[in-house]
């Protein structure tokens, strides 16, 4: 398998099919394997795009360092430098969970390399203070519950979900401890206020879609990103989660409806 070093990070990718570019990135605790490969998203998708897909630093067969300064916005130069070194000006995105807050966070920064973007398994809010807080004592408790030896102490069900799909995936609990602090040590420094987030969704211009189960766990508001963005679309599954909506169908279908509509 290919890879290529980010200043001293090794980082695994695939290309599959032929077609228009289409760079995938996998959930948290996922894999090429676990999000793309298992479900079936490959063999739907590699006809018609040529699929660029990534492990993320910490997941799969990429480098997991263990200190958290190496995540957060280093996730997001992995990607803008994974398309440099394949010689991509640009490219159709789809990221399912953390993959799609690491393609919003691309779209923010380096929109001139986004043609569009597809976010699965994407809830979001724009919190008020209390509400933040609430949201900061849940990232926290769901590090703890990774970095914790005895899993029957966590209590947090959210964080108990994670920590047991991290178990079933093989994933690094250390190294996946790492990547959720850099993300909560990025967001205390670096977040938008809800109006300042607002005017930059609505300064989006790209096609873009949302996708999530109707019983998603995810706190926040399933239809919010698809208000935000103009003619932004955004799509439910029926009786799904954020787990099983992952291999569903009818999640399949709309994607290849969407990219179809993209390209053509």
């Amino acid at each position: 398998m290919p890879y290529f070093d980010n200043k001293g990070i090794k980082i695994n990718y695939e290309i599959e099919g032929e077609g228009p570019d289409l760079l995938m990135i996998h959930g948290f605790a996922s894999s090429i394997e676990g999000n793309w490969r298992g479900p079936n998203w490959i063999d739907v998708l590699k006809g018609e795009n040529r699929l660029i897909l990534m492990d993320c630093r910490g997941h799969g067969k990429s480098d997991k360092p263990l200190d958290p300064k190496h995540y957060g916005p280093k996730m997001v130069d992995d990607i803008v430098n994974l398309l440099e070194h394949l010689s991509i000006e640009k490219a159709n995105f789809f990221g399912y969970s953390m993959g799609s807050r690491l393609t919003l966070n691309v779209l923010l920064q380096h929109p001139y390399l986004v043609n569009s973007a597809i976010l699965g398994g994407f809830v979001m809010s724009l919190p008020n203070e209390e509400q933040r807080e609430a949201a900061k004592k849940r990232s926290l408790a769901t590090i703890a519950a990774f970095k914790d030896d005895n899993k029957e102490k966590v209590e947090n069900p959210i964080s108990r979900g994670f920590r047991q799909f991290a178990e079933s995936t093989g994933g690094d609990l250390k190294a996946l401890a790492a990547v959720m602090e850099g993300f909560y040590l990025t967001s205390n420094n670096q977040q938008d206020s809800p109006s300042e987030m607002k005017k930059r969704l609505k300064n989006i211009e790209i096609p873009l879609m949302t996708v999530v189960g109707t019983n998603d766990f995810i706190p926040g508001d399933k239809t919010l990103m698809a208000k935000l963005v103009p003619d932004a679309c955004h799509f439910q599954i029926q009786g799904r989660d954020h787990l099983t909506v992952v291999s569903d169908p009818k999640f399949h279908m709309v994607v290849k409806a969407f990219l179809n509509y993209v390209n053509n």
